[in-house]
């Protein structure tokens, strides 16, 4: 008898012990599973992003020998292969252009407003013809306190017509984020001696930064260095570009040797492994590929353009 009360307490212990142990185990935060923790998230990316390309002939796509589509080719590409989506892009470079014709085409061209409005994202080049065109008109001033007033006053007027781009962007599309790429030193390599046009660069950049802080959602891609300097990375390697130019120039650029450089067209003239031999300014493949990697980058840490 005592022995079958032993058994039933033993046995009412026992039950109490596990309700205990299940209900810890239940209501314990580390062991607990639900439906929502077992279940992946609903993927929150667009199906199909669209991307609309404004600028010269750095998104025409000129100097590109693999007939790639320039960077726009190969960043529909990228985009498509990383982030798993389809890409409708649009490219609207046209060679030569200013900041001011860029305008005036995206002004007097409904496919391009069409396909603006419609956009998740905008890349553009600008500002590159600009600065030569007042380079060549001025490239031959040797003293710096002239020349920098009339890249003072150029620097000025071009900040007025990209803000003026920009707005007219912003009216077409008002919530895409823009992707906008510095310009670079096209003749750096051959005329590294020469501070006034890597420093009008510079300047030019600085005054493209400055105009873009007045917009949301414009972000810069900023190619000046790695295309400028190609692969001359360490400062040893710059160091001798500089002493081997001032050999050849004296420390001197005019319309002449630029002109001179332009026309080469033997692909061993040219120093810059991101830079096209035709006419060494553009970027030829290996370049675009750099400037598409550039804007992937950016792209990625900002990617409101990518999610619905």
């Amino acid at each position: 008898m005592k022995f079958k009360n032993l058994s039933k307490i033993i046995g009412v212990t026992l039950l109490l012990v596990l309700i205990v142990l299940a209900a810890l185990t239940y209501w314990h935060p580390g062991a607990r599973t639900t439906h929502n923790t077992t279940t992946a998230p609903r993927s929150t990316k667009r199906a199909t992003v669209r991307v609309v390309a404004l600028g010269d002939s750095l998104t025409e796509g000129v100097g590109d020998q693999e007939k790639d589509g320039g960077y726009t080719g190969r960043l529909k590409a990228m985009i498509h292969d990383k982030d798993q989506v389809k890409v409708v892009m649009h490219n609207f470079g046209k060679s030569g252009d200013r900041s001011d014709q860029i305008e005036k085409r995206l002004v007097n061209s409904q496919e391009q407003q069409t396909q603006l409005k419609k956009a998740n994202a905008i890349v553009m080049t600008v500002g590159g013809n600009d600065l030569l065109q007042t380079l060549t008109k001025n490239v031959t001033i040797n003293q710096q306190n002239k020349l920098n007033a009339h890249l003072d006053t150029a620097e000025g007027a071009y900040q007025q017509k990209l803000k003026h781009l920009l707005s007219t962007v912003r009216q077409y599309n008002g919530h895409a984020p823009i992707f906008l790429y510095s310009i670079y030193n096209p003749i750096y390599v051959y005329f590294a001696d020469i501070q006034q046009v890597t420093n009008a660069v510079n300047d030019w950049n600085k005054a493209t930064k400055k105009t873009a802080t007045s917009f949301d959602d414009l972000y810069m891609v900023d190619i000046n260095h790695a295309l400028s300097v190609g692969q001359y990375k360490s400062i040893i390697q710059q160091a001798k570009l500089k002493h081997d130019a001032k050999k050849s120039n004296n420390g001197k650029i005019s319309t002449a040797s630029l002109q001179e450089l332009i026309l080469a067209s033997n692909a061993s003239d040219e120093l810059n492994d991101y830079l096209s031999p035709a006419d060494h300014f553009h970027p030829n493949a290996k370049g675009y590929r750099l400037m598409t990697r550039y804007a992937f980058k950016q792209m990625q840490a900002h990617q409101q353009w990518l999610m619905k």
